[in-house]
């Protein structure tokens, strides 16, 4: 899975990378970014057209009624997206990248663990989103939101947790973000492209438990313990 990650981000390169429009208000940096917080998204609009946007992590299905829903949608099987009701129609067109500058998984002992790019680029994590209307308030706004899509861990990530994120490079996100792409063609493909490039891209060290927010969140465990 993935319910945690670090964004030092630089907007203007990944938008120039993946040929993307940045809105404003884009979220600041954080090392300790958890569900239901605002994170940076880029997808695309009817017309083809790149977005670089702020959207709430947690996939909020059209229909729902309320933003708080029985069961988490932080993450979504990749191998399932396209059955469940909640992320079908957003895994046949309205796919997106979620730009992160590493993620956080947990052994089964609790022992965190961050995961990066070996040359410390950003990660693009693949994953869906999904506009709703919310009525929660006197006048109806409408709330980007968005999901992570796992699939089963393979590499260094397999000793870790038996989930991972799915990642992208920028040569295939524009297929990924092209909505004219059926999903039941390019999710089943981006999820073995995603296994074969996380073997050659990620990297990994243990780090200390994560309390608060700061860069210090994501250095190795043993650097850390020198300090005291």
């Amino acid at each position: 899975m993935c319910g945690r990650f670090a964004a030092e981000l630089d907007y203007p390169e990944i938008a120039q990378i993946l040929h993307a429009q940045p809105s404003a208000g884009l979220p600041g940096k954080s090392w300790n970014v958890s569900p239901t917080q605002t994170i940076a998204v880029i997808g695309q609009d009817a017309h083809g057209v790149n977005h670089l946007a702020s959207a709430y992590w947690s996939l909020i299905p059209p229909t729902a009624e309320s933003k708080k829903l029985p069961y988490p949608t932080f993450n979504a099987r990749i191998e399932s997206a396209l059955d469940r009701p909640t992320f079908a129609q957003a895994a046949r067109h309205n796919r997106a990248i979620i730009p992160v500058s590493g993620y956080y998984e947990w052994t089964a002992e609790r022992k965190p663990y961050y995961f990066h790019a070996k040359d410390n680029r950003p990660l693009l994590l693949l994953g869906l989103y999904s506009w709703w209307l919310s009525r929660e308030r006197a006048n109806a706004t409408w709330l980007l939101t968005a999901t992570i899509l796992t699939r089963d861990s393979v590499g260094i990530a397999a000793q870790i947790h038996d989930r991972m994120p799915v990642l992208c490079d920028p040569q295939h996100a524009q297929k990924w973000l092209n909505r004219s792409v059926s999903g039941d063609k390019i999710l089943p493909e981006a999820s073995a492209y995603g296994a074969r490039l996380s073997q050659s891209l990620l990297a990994s060290h243990e780090v200390a438990p994560l309390h608060g927010d700061g860069p210090e969140l994501t250095e190795p465990y043993d650097e850390m313990m020198l300090r005291f």
